[in-house]
């Protein structure tokens, strides 16, 4: 009998062990499962994002082109600035100023070789653009770099800064 109960003495801590390197290694293995969860929410957020301001700039070319100062009031924040390639920098009120009064409108426009990299609610995007203004409008058109900057307000990306470089013809 005695011979039994020993059996079952070893059998009990055979299972208490186990149950123990399993809690170990559950504690081992559940963060990192966690972590990897997280990782792919992130990533999938990050990819959403970044779409959204692709997006935000394919509504920014159309409304370039179009001359449409009622979406490019919604696109550009309040504090948003632009430094042209002539250095001067211009706020949202000026610039939607000069879309108005005609003093700024575009033939054609496009953006090409997008890059956009997000940095939490930030975005910044760099692209190439490519550009004719209408006839009578003073500026030149032609090919530039631009660097963008974006943030996500009230869910949703707005340009807050802008710079363009010309590039060579």
């Amino acid at each position: 009998m005695k011979h039994k109960q020993t059996n079952m003495d070893k059998l009990k801590r055979i299972f208490d062990t186990k149950r123990i390197l399993l809690a170990v290694a559950m504690m081992l293995v559940l963060p990192a499962l966690i972590l990897c969860q997280t990782n792919g929410k992130n990533a999938n957020k990050k990819g959403g994002d970044e779409q959204a301001v692709r997006q935000t700039l394919n509504e920014l070319s159309a409304a370039l082109r179009n001359n449409d100062s009622a979406a490019l009031d919604r696109i550009y924040d309040d504090g948003y600035t632009i430094v042209g390639d002539n250095g001067v920098l211009t706020t949202k009120a000026q610039r939607l100023a000069a879309f108005k009064s005609g003093e700024l409108k575009f033939e054609s426009i496009s953006f090409d070789d997008v890059n956009v990299h997000i940095y939490g609610d930030t975005a910044v995007a760099t692209f190439s653009v490519t550009s004719k203004y209408a006839p009578g409008v003073k500026s030149l058109g032609g090919k530039f770099m631009t660097t963008a900057t974006f943030i996500k307000r009230k869910g949703r990306w707005v340009e807050i800064a802008a710079q363009s470089t010309r590039v060579g013809e």
